[in-house]
């Protein structure tokens, strides 16, 4: 109890303090261990997640604040968490072949067809019956388009009843708050 207590506390203290929507990555990362701690709570210890890092300096780039964690919610209720059994989130940050950052999270979950990844972020897809699952995808790729331009944003990747990745595409912008 004192751990999740702990770790929502951290997150109600974040999300009412501070107006900058820019942060580090390093501290988007805090956040998201901090809502993944009340997940894996939640789901009795069935989820796990693994963050990999290609290179430590990628930390200290900007990202917008609560941009993983849409990600990592769909992941464990629209992946994960229909296939029934036990699930694993992998989250790898590295540099691309343009020196843009790239953040994939996935999920061996039950997947998304052709048509359900085409659809999931267009501006039609709110029109649908699965509103809120992809409300939650919508929101992430327009706001990193807003802040960073057209060229960023989210893709996505399925096999159906293998996994889902979606990667989060960011300029190389260091972050200017303070390295803790």
């Amino acid at each position: 109890i004192s751990e999740m207590t702990t770790s929502l506390s951290r997150l109600l203290k974040d999300i009412s303090k501070g107006t900058s929507n820019l942060i580090s990555i390093r501290h988007e990362l805090n956040l998201i261990k901090d809502y993944f701690t009340i997940q894996q709570y939640r789901y009795g210890g069935t989820i796990t997640m693994d963050i990999r890092i290609d290179d430590e300096d990628l930390i200290n780039q900007e990202i917008l604040k609560f941009t993983l964690q849409p990600l990592v919610e769909n992941a464990i209720f629209h992946g994960i968490e229909p296939k029934g059994t036990t699930g694993k989130i992998d989250i790898h940050i590295y540099q691309d072949y343009n020196h843009n950052i790239r953040i994939d999270v996935t999920d061996d979950g039950v997947g998304m067809s052709e048509e359900q990844i085409r659809n999931l972020l267009a501006d039609e897809s709110l029109r649908t019956s699965d509103f809120f699952k992809e409300i939650g995808f919508c929101n992430v790729h327009k706001r990193l388009q807003y802040e960073f331009g057209n060229e960023y944003g989210l893709t996505i990747n399925s096999e159906k009843g293998k996994f889902t990745t979606v990667s989060i595409l960011l300029p190389f912008k260091e972050s200017k708050e303070i390295h803790d």
